[in-house]
């Protein structure tokens, strides 16, 4: 037993929580069982739902149910799960990770027997997350642009990067220099504009000195399409030779696609800050970004890191100066970047935040 399982025993806390997978191969929800087994580490006992599940090595203390397919299904499995909990378990709270429907489902089935507190981080205000406002009696978020409603419910508690396994690798590459950007195909992640600075930028390098990788796949029609004029925007620009669209890998292969960059580059939409720039900093690269919401997280870094506003030409000024550093200035740099998010953003951080706030609240 860890010393944090210790700690948890003597607290004598058990919990719920709802997730959408518990899937360790899943490229854009594979850090759940991380999740999962780190905040089990401060608690009694942890039972998990999710809609689906796949590779994971879950805690001795972790009980886990897959709901399965079909609304109706879903809610009865919920029901009866939660029914059994209750009976076989003390329940401090529902812990509801990034499902505002599921968590108004759990009010109705608990009523007042147990708190919920949601876990939300996306800009949409959407008719669910209003309702889980409503019956929830706490939101945590990341950060302050992470959750559209403003309440007294809402608590920032920042970001859950798994910090020992994006750790830094400092090794030797042939060849120039890699830009890495990595996240889901759409248009929020304003890869277009990447694009046009990076084809400014490279102007100011030999011919294949310096190369872009955009590590993602698209999910939806709208993604589809994004993807296609992305394709065609680089053909346009005759970048085919340096520019390179790779398909979504594994949450489990990340950490070596982070280590083969010497730089990450964040162009996502102003609403929140991006957890996988959080995880190329955590594994001690240099990130440069148009996203000013990182400015507070970069603190002194964050005027050479920051491009000053959204323009293609101001993050290529940035991506030049961050390219033509010498190796040892990204590292030392990468390294100071390291220790902000492991001082802010850590997964037990987080966690151990968490079960505090589980074990502190009271039912009804």
């Amino acid at each position: 037993m860890s010393r944090s399982q210790e700690g948890a025993g003597e607290m004598r806390v058990d919990a719920v929580m709802i997730t959408q997978a518990v899937d360790g191969e899943d490229p854009v929800l594979g850090f759940t069982p991380g999740w999962v087994n780190t905040l089990a580490d401060n608690l009694r006992r942890l039972s998990v739902f999710c809609l689906r599940a796949g590779e994971r090595r879950l805690r001795d203390n972790v009980s886990l149910q897959v709901l399965g397919e079909g609304k109706i299904r879903r809610l009865w499995r919920l029901r009866k799960g939660l029914e059994r909990d209750f009976k076989q378990m003390e329940v401090r709270a529902i812990f509801a990770h990034m499902c505002p429907r599921y968590a108004v489902a759990a009010k109705r089935i608990v009523g007042e027997s147990s708190p919920i507190i949601l876990w939300y981080a996306h800009s949409a205000k959407s008719f669910w997350l209003t309702r889980a406002h409503k019956v929830s009696d706490l939101i945590l978020t990341p950060t302050a642009e992470s959750c559209p409603i403003r309440s007294e419910k809402v608590r920032v508690v920042g970001h859950g990067i798994d910090t020992q396994k994006f750790s830094p690798v400092f090794k030797e590459r042939s060849g120039g220099i890699v830009l890495l950007s990595a996240g889901r195909i759409t248009p929020v992640k304003r890869y277009d504009s990447l694009i046009e600075a990076f084809a400014e930028a490279a102007t100011s390098f030999p011919p294949g000195e310096l190369a872009l990788r955009i590590l993602g796949s698209p999910s939806v029609a709208g993604d589809e399409r994004c993807f296609r004029r992305l394709k065609e925007q680089v053909r346009e620009r005759g970048l085919q030779r340096v520019v390179q669209f790779r398909a979504a890998v594994p949450y489990s292969r990340m950490e070596k696609e982070y280590a083969d960059c010497d730089v990450f580059v964040n162009t996502s939409i102003r609403h929140s800050i991006d957890k996988a720039a959080l995880e190329a900093m955590s594994c001690g690269k240099v990130l440069v970004t148009s996203n000013r919401n990182f400015r507070p997280v970069l603190g002194k870094h964050a005027e050479l890191l920051v491009a000053e506003d959204e323009r293609p030409s101001e993050l290529a000024r940035k991506i030049v100066h961050a390219a033509r550093m010498p190796r040892s200035q990204r590292q030392e740099i990468g390294v100071a970047l390291r220790e902000l998010v492991v001082r802010e953003h850590d997964l037990n951080r987080l966690m151990k935040n968490v079960a505090e706030t589980i074990a502190g609240l009271q039912k009804g």
